[in-house]
């Protein structure tokens, strides 16, 4: 490993905070002499247009509740934040909100979002999404999207299957919903390696009360890594039902097709130490005819609210979701591993042995959510109460399968300063999958929230009990277990000012974790969170969350050192830091983002003593987004739109063994866009000074590497009619 890549960069974030200071300086200086020299002072006042901030959400509460009465982190990204910026993925929406990952398109199959160090749940329209492959949703049909940190008592279902994990927190997308109006619109895009697509929105009223939407996708594209390819279908129909001000139905229906090239990543030689070799950032370490990698999502949604009194409210959701995923991939170990193709990462110069798998999982979730929520008042305390239980069964049947056996594609060897890969050997695939979980939970939940004078109070409790059928034919394994777990949550904030709140919040979450190997029936994994804040509320046009937290995960499933390729529940891990969102609209023209975060995330207990106080794989200990844009609101010029942007990681564990690190980097982009009449241009740019690094890859937990995405270019056009 370069000594470089060991380095911690922290030079960028400084300098741009440097930069706000000296310009917020220069203002008040301009201000005081304008005063002295005796001018007349002229004091504007324009109703600020701050189209990224969001000022309620039910996301954290299921609820509908004032952003400042949380008494948890929780963050917003609007609609108008994605098209301002251009965000073509999950990842390119959530680089605006503190502590969350960055996840590479050619890692997207192999990993899940982080917050504050720990996986994220991914709830769509309220319903959890289940398995390893959350971050590919489409961004034409979203409407906004909630980041909650922490585990907040497991919001949405209390079963994490896979990688449903609740422990850093939940995002929370709603989808676009139909209204009554006519709405019509069609987008083309054109971009950097071979990009195109279509997308649309047609919405019509077909009654006063009945609304029908759908929106849709169509894109392909190339990459710079050698025959990876993008290729996603997308159409979302959604319909409305608003007989009376009291009665609101919406049915939504969603398939999602994302197809592309498995791609493992490259070892650490040629890429991070090059002194032997240099691999060029388009290699593709994978058999001239790999198969492609398909990830479809079909489901259904229900959506009923019924407000019964000027007290009481009854809400119903119901819904039926389907993920498939069929993966081949191949990776390169070496010859003199004792692994053999377990041995991931161990690639080296001249002698290699290519493996091939095939893993195949379908996740089929029945979800039912009745609810009741009561408006009242008793003395002085307002009450908003909500009741309810949730019901949710997943069928989980996968099977991952070697080629010939071993995994070994050939017995000739792969010398990567001159490699010549193997043809693909399909696995045999089960007669059934091998693993053939079940998964029922019930779960009943209490919550108040009461609003007294100055202060913001919630107290909730919800019981759990999770039914867990664990049976892996190949493994020999049929665990059967009934979890019930109790998971409270409580928090208060203090209204100081007008504008200014400060809060603080203690809550809880479990899982009892799938996809291991458990000689033994596994137990609930729990996290708990204890956090403190300050919020500002339209400050001088700024909002702002500061947040101190503390994150820990316990029963962690770790390597079992008595039963190679088994796990035990030995594990403990731990996060904390502070982070910071703020938005300012310095202007009603002139906006401002800043994502900042600072944190120590590390292994408190492993089976394996070397691993303690470890960073956790891929957690950066430093992050950093700033962003703003400024629209021309008249002249000549009046519907330009110009945004810059610049996201900073400090460097990043590549493995759980911290053997290498890839190097710390700022990264910037930059938009452009027009309006005229119903039309609308634009033009992204993503790493705009071309920077070449790379970043740890997820592939089968770590210890390769993925050149990072190059300078890209996006040129779009969106038309209404």
């Amino acid at each position: 490993m370069n000594n470089a890549n060991s380095k911690r960069g922290g030079a960028p974030v400084v300098r741009v905070s440097a930069v706000l200071l000296v310009m917020g300086g220069v203002a008040c200086v301009a201000a005081q002499a304008q005063q002295q020299d005796g001018l007349p002072t002229v004091e504007v006042r324009a109703a600020r247009e701050n189209d990224y901030v969001v000022k309620s959400s039910s996301a954290a509460t299921r609820t509908d509740t004032p952003i400042e009465n949380i008494p948890q982190s929780i963050v917003t990204v609007p609609r108008a934040m994605l098209e301002d910026q251009g965000a073509k993925t999950l990842s390119d929406a959530l680089r605006n909100v503190s502590n969350v990952n960055v996840i590479d398109q050619r890692d997207a199959n192999n990993v899940v979002f982080n917050i504050r160090g720990f996986h994220a749940g991914t709830v769509v329209d309220g319903v959890a999404m289940k398995g390893n492959f959350t971050d590919q949703e489409s961004l034409v049909n979203v409407d906004r999207i909630d980041v909650v940190k922490g585990p907040a008592g497991a919001l949405f279902g209390s079963q994490g299957v896979g990688a449903y994990d609740t422990a850093g927190g939940t995002i929370a997308i709603t989808t676009l919903a139909p209204v009554q109006e006519s709405l019509r619109s069609i987008g083309l895009k054109f971009g950097s390696y071979g990009e195109k697509g279509l997308n649309f929105d047609l919405n019509t009223p077909l009654s006063s009360d009945w609304a029908f939407r759908i929106t849709g996708e169509a894109s392909n594209s190339d990459s710079e890594t050698d025959r990876v390819f993008f290729y996603k279908r997308a159409i979302f129909p959604s319909l409305a039902w608003t007989p009376d001000a009291d009665t609101k139905v919406v049915l939504r229906l969603r398939y999602l097709d994302s197809t592309t090239l498995d791609y493992s990543g490259l070892p650490v030689t040629g890429t991070l130490n090059t002194s032997t070799l240099s691999l060029p950032r388009t290699t593709n370490i994978a058999s001239p005819d790999l198969p492609p990698t398909t990830n479809q999502s079909r489901g259904v949604n229900l959506q009923w609210s019924q407000r019964l009194s000027e007290t009481w409210e009854f809400s119903l959701l119901t819904a039926y979701n389907e993920v498939e995923l069929d993966q081949r991939g191949t990776w390169l170990t070496d010859t003199a591993s004792s692994s053999g193709c377990f041995g991931f990462g161990s690639a080296t110069v001249a002698s290699n042995t290519m493996c091939g798998v095939r893993m195949w999982a379908r996740l089929k979730t029945t979800t039912l959510s009745p609810s009741l929520t009561a408006r009242f008042a008793t003395a002085a305390a307002k009450h908003t109460l909500n009741v309810g239980v949730d019901y949710e069964q997943t069928r989980d049947d996968e099977f991952m399968v070697y080629a010939n056996g071993t995994g070994s594609l050939s017995s000739a060897n792969v010398d990567l300063a001159n490699p010549v890969y193997p043809a693909w050997v399909e696995p045999v695939a089960p007669s059934s999958p091998d693993q053939r979980n079940r998964y029922t939970s019930t779960v009943a939940y209490l919550q108040d929230q009461i609003d007294i004078g100055r202060w913001h109070l919630l107290g909730s409790a919800r019981y759990s009990q999770v039914k867990v059928v664990d049976v892996n034919v190949a493994s020999a394994i049929s665990n059967i277990t009934t979890n019930n777990k109790f998971t409270p949550r409580v928090g208060a904030v203090l209204d100081i000012a007008e504008k200014l709140s400060m809060f603080a919040g203690y809550g809880q979450g479990m899982r009892v974790p799938g996809f291991y190997l458990f000689s033994t029936p596994p137990k609930p994994e729990q996290y708990t969170q204890k956090e403190i804040g300050l919020r500002l509320k339209d400050a001088g046009g700024v909002t702002a969350t500061l947040a101190l937290f503390d994150l820990s995960r316990k029963n962690v499933a770790i390597s079992d050192p008595a039963n190679s390729g088994y796990y035990i529940q030995a594990g403990r891990q731990r996060s904390r830091g502070v982070d910071l969102d703020l938005r300012w609209q310095a202007t009603p023209a002139w906006s401002w983002i800043a994502a900042l975060s600072k944190q120590t995330a590390r292994i408190d207990e492993d089976s394996d003593s070397t691993l303690v106080g470890k960073q956790l794989f891929n957690v950066p200990e430093r992050t950093a987004r700033l962003a703003t844009r400024f629209d021309v609101r008249s002249g000549e010029l009046a519907g330009l739109g110009l945004g810059l942007g610049l996201s900073y990681n400090s460097r990043l564990p590549g493995n759980s063994t911290n053997s290498f690190f890839t190097p710390g980097t700022t990264v910037w982009d930059a938009q452009a866009s027009y309006v005229v009449g119903k039309a609308r241009y634009g033009l992204n740019i993503v790493n705009l000074t071309n920077k070449q690094y790379y970043i740890p890859s997820s592939y089968f937990l770590g210890g390769q590497v993925i050149p990072a995405l190059p300078r890209t270019i996006t040129a779009t056009a969106n038309f209404s009619f």
